[in-house]
Order: structure tokens, then C-alpha cells, then sequence
């Protein structure tokens, strides 16, 4: 979208009216100045605040507002205690943010500039323990009301790459976010935003939504940095990733990989060959999920399946309960293994998988990837760590995965991969479990199968 001279004309006629006064709080009400083409607070703007209201008292921390508009998501942070600072593109913008903010009785620091291709002055104190972005969501009838055409082409959905994208790459390049820092933005549902961030080993997950007359669909997501306070150890040749796990005293979130195991196993203590471009990894995690080990196993696949996709591979498939499958066969199985010590119970998630492209693997008996050049194990590594804290992860500041809808997103995955038999005879799938089992149905009777050694396949 570019600027021209009728833009410029019209910018000036906007500027010419009078700046409104608007009343908006979530626990106590505050009055606004809002001049002309600065966004007033709405019920996008409450959406988002009540999530920085669960997070607690700030104690000092430091907060950064992007695209501040009047200012009122750093007058809920500020009253919380949190250390504030905001920015915005448009000059009247960072002219309300400060005035309403020292009207309300606190010191303001609001910048000109956001997110973009020209540096990163606007974060000039980073890292920021906490950042929040509210992307205006605006009919068009709503643009010509609030946006100005300057406004309105910056944050342009036409744009190459999407002004989100560009915060995720600047915040991972400039370390804008602290280890343990939260980033929460409003925006308009886009699942691919969720992949682009693990893509750049940022996990992320929803936090509330809202859903209007119109069908549009608003949500709060939470981005950070997974399992931060966690060590992980990358090691050329182990006998076993899980083993090793287990053994360890160390913390949730505990990640280890090797490129070799010597003593890989699946279920029933069968062995696991690691071939040349293997991956094997495990994770500690945490028993406060409060999910069964067989849908945390489906739900790594499908952690898997997902971060496969975004290297380009395409015909993925997982069987159940445990497998990655391709066009040519298995390439992949998860695993999880638990063991109780007094009290305390420990999970230990296992990932064995076949990253190489090379075709001669096919004659050894190792179904490959369909990719001409082969993924980098490191940068595989990077994502699917992200995707696993996505969901595996606990902390307090988090809101719980909507594990219902999870459920369904690896039911459908599940049914793609073919039609079970079981007892010589086909059957229908009807439902996951939460226990991770399947319901089948047939025309007479219905049953839960518990154990994927009892089922055959017919392949889609």
C-alpha cells in the first residue's frame, strides 16, 4: 500500500478534528484523550488486558507496549507495577500515551516507531520481561473512523512480510524479549503465526478469544522462549536418549539429543536403528498436564508432523498410536516412558526420526524423506522444540492447551492415514479418548481398542 498525495490530503482533513474524550477501564474506570487517527480503547483492547491482569503484579519488571494508540494497555501495566515503556508510528499516538498516562499519575516513556525494517530504537531498553501488541481489529468502516492513510499503510496486511513476523524475527535477532519473558499479542485468527513462531523457536499458545457477530474471530496468544531455565544437551552417540533421561535428577523441560543411539527402543522394548541423518531426542516433562501418556504421544506426532511441513515435506501421516509414516513407510515413532520415585512420578517423552534424503537408505530397508536437500539437524532440533513446549509446557503465567481441540485436529490425522481392521473384520473410527485409545464402530457393535498391535491397516 503506498502513500500519495490524496493520502497526504486526506491525513490533514482528519487531523483537523477535535481529539474525543472516552471513558474505559477493566476494574476501574479511566478518562481518555483521544485525538484525531489514534485507536481508542475497545473490547480488543479488554480482551488483552484482562490477560495481563492474570499475570499479576509487574514488581518492577521491565513492559514495553507496541503500537501504544491512547496509551490505556500501559496504564493497566503501570498500575500493576510494572515498569513502562511504549511506542507507536503515529506521532499523536505517542502525544496521547504520554498525556493520559502522567494525567493517571505516571512517569511515561513513549517512543515514535514500531516493528519495521529501520532498526530497533523504539526497544531501546530490551530486554523486556514483558512486551504486548494490540493489531487494531478494524472494518473498514472502523478505518475510516480511526486510521489515518498513514496509519492505515503501515500496518497494511499486504504488505511482503507481515508487521507480526517482522516483531518475532527482530524480537529472536535482537534478543528483545528476556529469557523468561512473555510476549502477548491480539490479532485476528492466524494459524500460520503459530508456525512461523516455532519456525524461529518461539513457542506459543492461545489465550482467550472472542468471536463477533460478523464471524471474525480475535485472539490473545502468548509467545516465549520454551522451557528457558532447562538444560539441553546435544551429544554426538548415546546408547538412549529416554535412558539417560530417566537416570538424570534434572528439571522439566530437560531436552537431550544425539545424532547416533546404540540402544534405541520403541514400545515393547523393541530396538530402535538410528541410521545416518537419524534424530533422536527426549524431553522431561511435566506430570502437572495431567494427560494420559497415550495422547501425549499423539500429540508429539503430531508436534512432528507439523514441523516437518514447514521444511516442505508433504504426504505425512501418523498412524496410531505412535508411528510417522510417508508415502514409502515409517520414518518415525514416539515414545514415552514413565517411572515413579517415592511420590513423584516422571514422564520422559522420546522422538526418533529419519531426517535424511538420501535414496540409498531405501535399499538398507529406511524409508526416507522425499526433500532434495537433507534438513539441518540443529535447526529441526530448534523447531520442534518449540512445538513441544507449545503444548507440553507448564508455568504459571500460562493459560492450559485446549487439549479438546487438540484431540480433534489428531483425530482427523489419525482417520487420513487409512481404515482399521480389526478381528479380520473393517471398522469405523469414531472417536479419540482421552486416554489416547480409539473408539471403533461397525454396523452391530461398537468398542475401544487400546493397543495399536491388534489393528491392521488399509492404506487411503
Amino acid at each position: 500500500m503506498y502513500f500519495d498525495e490524496s493520502d497526504a490530503r486526506k491525513e490533514i482533513e482528519l487531523l483537523k478534528r477535535e481529539s474525543k474524550s472516552v471513558v474505559w477501564g477493566v476494574h476501574q474506570q479511566h478518562n481518555f484523550i483521544i485525538p484525531p487517527t489514534v485507536y481508542p480503547p475497545r473490547e480488543d483492547t479488554t480482551l488483552l488486558a484482562k490477560e495481563i491482569i492474570k499475570l499479576g503484579p509487574g514488581k518492577g519488571r521491565k513492559a514495553l507496549e507496541i503500537g501504544s494508540g491512547s496509551g490505556a494497555l500501559s496504564l493497566v501495566m503501570s498500575q500493576l507495577g510494572w515498569k513502562v515503556e511504549a511506542c507507536d508510528i503515529n506521532p499523536y499516538a505517542v502525544m496521547s500515551t504520554n498525556h493520559n498516562l502522567k494525567n493517571a499519575g505516571f512517569d511515561s516513556i513513549c517512543r515514535e516507531g514500531g516493528p519495521g525494517p529501520d532498526g530497533i530504537q523504539w526497544a531501546a531498553n530490551a530486554p523486556y520481561d514483558l512486551i504486548v501488541w494490540n493489531i487494531p481489529y478494524l472494518t473498514s468502516e472502523d478505518k475510516a473512523e480511526h486510521l489515518g492513510p498513514l496509519e492505515e499503510a503501515a500496518l497494511s496486511t499486504n504488505r511482503d512480510i507481515n508487521l507480526m513476523e517482522i516483531l518475532i524475527q527482530q524480537i529472536k535477532q535482537h534478543h528483545l524479549l528476556s529469557r523468561n519473558g512473555l510476549l502477548l499479542m491480539l490479532h485476528q485468527n492466524k494459524h500460520a503465526l503459530f508456525d512461523f513462531a516455532c519456525g524461529h523457536g518461539m513457542a506459543s499458545r492461545k489465550c482467550s478469544n472472542q468471536i463477533f457477530e460478523d464471524g471474525e474471530e480475535i485472539q490473545v496468544t502468548c509467545f516465549w522462549n520454551p522451557w528457558h531455565n532447562s538444560p539441553i544437551q546435544h551429544v554426538e552417540i548415546v546408547d538412549s536418549t529416554n535412558k539417560s533421561l530417566l537416570e538424570t535428577q534434572q528439571q522439566f523441560g530437560t531436552h537431550m539429543t544425539a545424532k547416533t543411539q546404540t540402544k534405541g527402543r520403541g514400545r515393547y522394548e523393541r530396538t530402535w536403528l538410528s541410521p545416518i541423518g537419524s534424530y533422536s531426542g527426549s524431553w522431561i516433562l511435566n506430570p502437572k498436564l495431567q494427560i494420559s501418556p497415550g495422547l501425549i504421544q499423539i500429540f508429539a506426532g503430531m508436534c512432528v508432523i507439523r514441523c516437518l511441513k514447514t521444511f516442505g515435506i508433504s504426504n505425512l501421516y501418523q498412524k496410531w498410536p505412535n508411528d510417522i509414516f510417508t508415502e514409502e513407510g515409517k520414518i518415525g515413532g514416539i515414545l514415552v516412558e514413565s517411572q515413579s520415585i517415592g511420590n513423584q512420578l516422571k514422564i520422559v517423552l522420546g522422538i526418533g526420526l529419519n531426517l535424511s534424503t538420501h535414496i540409498s537408505l531405501s535399499e538398507e530397508g529406511y524409508p526416507h524423506l522425499d526433500r532434495k536437500n537433507p534438513i539441518e539437524f540443529h535447526k529441526f532440533d530448534e523447531e520442534i522444540h518449540a512445538y513441544l513446549a507449545s503444548i507440553f509446557e507448564c508455568r504459571e503465567e500460562l493459560s492450559k492447551p485446549d487439549f479438546e481441540l487438540l484431540g480433534k485436529e489428531a483425530y482427523q490425522l489419525i482417520c487420513a492415514f487409512g481404515t482399521p481392521f480389526y478381528r479380520n473384520k473393517e471398522w469405523l473410527i469414531t472417536n479419540l479418548t482421552t486416554d489416547g485409545f480409539l473408539e471403533l464402530s461397525s454396523e452391530k457393535e461398537s468398542l475401544i481398542v487400546n493397543e495399536g498391535e491388534t489393528l491392521n491397516w488399509s492404506r487411503k
